[in-house]
């Protein structure tokens, strides 16, 4: 099943699916909208099954309780929530509608792209390792986007992607999304947000 997220400024659609055999899902995202900003972030918690889903559900408990933050600080957070868990991997972004940029903030292998109009894609690379409360450097990075970009996050239980601008094009499109995830072997989560 897809979910919508709409306002003003962005345009957002996830799916998410269940590794086949278990009753819940390790991943998990988030995606909090305010007049002045959106954060979206996917999580992945290590391993599947229950374990997972409670590491995955701490963090997205950090990032709502915290979203006032930077986006660094937010990572922060979810890394101190998750000291003597199983960890997780976290791509986490904010939007500051304003300014037109978008901060990434990234630990673990969780996919992002970054889609401009004039063709154009930014793609930072991921840190490698997990957040589980051990001290951490996390950074950030900027990006300034304009009306028409789009940005996909996704697990790493998504095997295989559409061209990206096919994704950018049809960011909203619930066959599109939902058709990326029918035969996942794993949890899967894919985001994909339009920016106006």
């Amino acid at each position: 099943m897809v979910t919508y997220y709409k306002d003003h400024y962005v345009d957002i659609a996830t799916v998410q699916r269940t590794k086949p055999g278990n009753t819940v899902c390790g991943d998990a995202h988030i995606v909090i909208q305010s007049s002045d900003y959106a954060i979206c972030a996917v999580i992945d918690g290590l391993g599947s099954g229950k374990g997972a889903h409670f590491s995955a559900e701490k963090a997205v408990q950090a990032i709502r309780e915290y979203q006032h933050e930077s986006a660094v600080e937010i990572l922060e957070r979810c890394n101190q929530a998750l000291s003597n868990e199983r960890g997780a991997v976290i791509t986490l972004v904010h939007i500051d509608y304003a300014n037109n940029v978008l901060t990434y903030s990234n630990y673990g292998n969780i996919g992002f792209l970054l889609h401009h109009p004039d063709g154009s894609t930014d793609q930072p690379m991921p840190k490698r390792g997990y957040l589980c409360g051990r001290m951490q450097k996390l950074t950030s990075e900027q990006f300034k986007y304009k009306p028409g970009s789009a940005f996909i996050m996704f697990s790493d239980g998504v095997e295989s992607l559409p061209p990206i601008r096919k994704l950018a094009a049809l960011s909203v499109s619930n066959d599109l999304i939902s058709n990326q995830l029918y035969s996942v072997k794993d949890d899967a989560t894919l985001m994909v947000g339009k920016l106006k």
